[in-house]
């Protein structure tokens, strides 16, 4: 394998945590983490891993639409693409003085399920409003005018209050309106009474001012091959069908350990998300079946290039030739936090 891309979608530090003088918490053991992050050539802040991703493939353009609009593409029509937003269930709970994600709060739902969902909610609020399958992760909805709203990723909130992450902007009256009559919809519904762990709201976020087409020719990702659930990933797909057509290019959710890869990819993406996914994506079991193998790999001259993704920074770590023995170790929690300059 030439390249790896490790992107840990949903592992970002309480803002707290990384303010300047503020100590950190006890980190879990995580050893192999720790000897990647020492050994990385770069330590760069990005804006988020989806712009990132998309312009280090080579789709920058991808990266101008709203997350949500970028993750319709290809798969609703134009006119209901521009003005989408992601709709992702969460768990929620209710304290003394606020309303917090949980932990592990962002849920995950079967094809049955979201199919079972989509048509209820076209019974409760259509034809105004509609959701649209988006794979596990969630939903598209559609309906919304467009104008400027500023809304969050959910997977930045997990166990965080989420008062100051309610949608702000010009246009967020009618989205949050929207948000709490799905909240008093999903309370009585049948269908999410049965679940384990019922879903208290779809979050609302991602949408924005649509931006128009530029014409621009879709890169050629035939090449890359990726794993994970996030609709963003299955939209790059989308993008790379569209580009070879001959070519077809699925993603398929991450296997359970680097050993689950086809040894002769050339670049590699795979998305995990070790704090709200399945067991398998914890981070200690991240640290024995992914970052271990890759280790060794890097060692054996097996693996060209590592890139890890997590808490809006970029890590890239080289083969043993390049590696810097003369870095001190500190916890991979110290230097996820830690500022560029420092690194």
């Amino acid at each position: 394998m030439r390249r790896l891309s490790l992107i840990l979608s949903d592992l970002y530090l309480p803002k707290e945590s990384a303010q300047e003088g503020a100590g950190f918490p006890p980190a879990l053991d995580l050893p192999n983490l720790d000897w990647l992050l020492r050994f990385a050539h770069g330590n760069e802040p990005i804006r988020d891993w989806r712009t990132w991703l998309s312009a280090d493939l080579g789709a920058a353009h991808f990266a101008k639409f709203p997350v949500a609009q970028a993750c319709a593409s290809g798969l609703l029509p134009p006119a209901d693409a521009s003005h989408a937003w992601l709709a992702t269930p969460v768990h929620l709970e209710a304290r003394l003085d606020h309303v917090r994600l949980a932990d592990r709060g962002l849920l995950r739902t079967t094809g049955i399920e979201r199919k079972s969902w989509c048509e209820e909610f076209a019974r409760a609020f259509g034809p105004e409003y509609a959701l649209h399958d988006a794979g596990e992760c969630g939903f598209l909805l559609t309906g919304l005018s467009g104008g400027d709203v500023v809304s969050v990723d959910p997977a930045r909130l997990l166990d965080s209050d989420m008062g100051h992450a309610l949608p702000k902007g010009a246009a967020s009256r009618e989205l949050r309106r929207l948000g709490t009559e799905i909240e008093m919809w999903l309370h009585g519904a049948p269908f999410n009474t049965a679940r384990v762990r019922r879903v208290s709201a779809l979050w609302l976020w991602g949408g924005g001012t649509a931006v128009p087409e530029t014409g621009a020719e879709a890169p050629d990702l035939s090449a890359f091959r990726f794993h994970g659930r996030d609709p963003y990933l299955l939209a790059l797909a989308r993008l790379a069908r569209l580009a070879r057509l001959a070519r077809q290019n699925a993603v398929t959710p991450a296997p359970s350990s680097l050993g689950g890869l086809a040894e002769n990819s050339g670049r590699v993406v795979v998305e995990l998300a070790p704090m709200s996914g399945p067991g398998a994506e914890r981070l200690s079991m991240l640290d024995a079946n992914w970052l271990a193998p890759a280790r060794a790999a890097l060692s054996e001259g097996s693996l060209d290039a590592l890139d890890l993704v997590a808490n809006d920074r970029w890590f890239r770590v080289a083969p043993r030739p390049g590696w810097r023995i003369w870095r001190r170790h500190s916890s991979w929690l110290t230097q996820l936090g830690r500022h560029a300059s420092e690194a």
